[in-house]
């Protein structure tokens, strides 16, 4: 239970947009346009993927809430992008993509199930062209809990290994009911949050680190988008999600 101090200081979200708006679409360097098939005849998926020669990690980056505005290009999951081509390009791939019924992408909103599959085929494609590379998941809010289960879900395809690294960024675990869909631990997790997050209150992420056995990093001065400084979240994602490549 969560204490009565905690509950009174985390908004609850309002009902979503009849038309959310999102941001503009900004390429980032080394990126290139693809369309990823769905799996088992699910909708094709826009995505944005960079594969240099010999890739020594592969990135998924998942974005936030849909129904909310949330995209590939939304600030964090361009942020985490742009930082991966100015720091590791060469040595590091990367996707991110809009989710079913974002964007040019295929389908509509399935409440966080289809998703998965979504970031699974994602997961899929880019392990088939950096074949070798291990393989990092990263999210942020709504994102966070699709690239959790997507990393922990059954490898299907022969073409990769599972996901050995995952980064929940601002999950915000008042809206995720795990009563159906419970967790399972990835072999390494790490949970970011901001001490002023609306929507996840610090006490709630550490209950979610200690669930699944997470290193936690509490942000001074941060809320649920990073505002105060996304280049500097981004940052200190890289030893996370890349730490062949990049020391802490």
């Amino acid at each position: 239970m969560l204490p009565t101090r905690a509950l009174s200081r985390i908004e609850r979200l309002p009902p979503p947009p009849v038309e959310p708006v999102r941001s503009p679409a900004v390429a980032v360097l080394g990126e290139t346009e693809v369309r990823v098939p769905g799996r088992a005849g699910g909708p094709a998926i826009a995505a944005r993927i960079h594969v240099p020669p010999r890739a020594e990690r592969a990135v998924v980056i998942c974005h936030p809430h849909p129904l909310y505005g949330g995209s590939m290009h939304s600030p964090v999951p361009l942020a985490l992008a742009k930082v991966l081509s100015d720091e590791v390009r060469d040595r590091v791939a990367w996707a991110r993509f809009d989710f079913r019924g974002v964007g040019a992408s295929e389908g509509a909103y399935d409440d966080g199930r289809g998703e998965v599959d979504d970031a699974l085929a994602v997961m899929d494609e880019l392990c088939r062209a950096a074949p070798g590379a291990a393989l990092s998941v990263c999210g942020h809010s709504f994102g966070s809990w699709v690239g959790l289960r997507a990393a922990t879900a059954p490898v299907e395809a022969a073409s990769r290994a599972p996901a050995d690294r995952v980064l929940l960024l601002a999950p915000s675990v008042r809206f995720e009911s795990r009563a159906d869909r419970p967790l399972r631990r990835p072999p390494r997790a790490t949970v970011f949050v901001g001490d002023r997050d609306e929507f996840c209150d610090v006490d709630e992420a550490r209950g979610l680190a200690d669930e699944l056995g997470a290193d936690l990093r509490v942000f001074e001065g941060f809320d649920h988008h990073f505002l105060k400084s996304r280049r500097a979240m981004a940052e200190a994602a890289l030893p996370v999600i890349v730490p062949e490549v990049v020391s802490p």
